[in-house]
């Protein structure tokens, strides 16, 4: 399996919400041990709307993991199915399951519409 992962409010705390683009709290609690349990059964990769380059670094630098980032605009992959590696991107990749703070699970319209409309408030 292949698992996506969301970097603001899932690993990186975001406790101020995006400021200036600096990336500027620590790890949220437990996620670095959640990503190395992950990675023993599957693929994992980073998804994120910031520079990957920028959460490749923050993360190597919290961590002892092995880490790939894809330029913004290159392409280095379709598909991500490396367990020893995790690939940070910015855009959206095949994967079994999308791990995400701000997530509203589709199973139809009209309750899709009624889920925003209540996060909304």
């Amino acid at each position: 399996m292949t698992l996506a992962v969301d970097f603001d409010g899932v690993i990186h705390a975001y406790s101020r919400g995006w400021q200036d683009g600096t990336i500027y709290d620590p790890p949220m609690p437990g996620a670095l041990d959640g990503l190395r349990a992950l990675m023993d059964q599957d693929a994992v990769f980073i998804f994120t709307s910031r520079n990957p380059e920028q959460v490749a670094d923050w993360l190597f630098e919290r961590s002892e993991f092995n880490i790939t980032w894809e330029p913004p605009g290159e392409v280095i992959c379709e598909f991500w199915n490396d367990r020893n590696r995790i690939l940070v991107t910015n855009r959206k990749l095949p994967a079994t399951a999308y791990l995400d703070d701000r997530a509203v699970r589709f199973h139809n319209w009209n309750q899709a519409l009624a889920g925003l409309t209540t996060k909304g408030s």
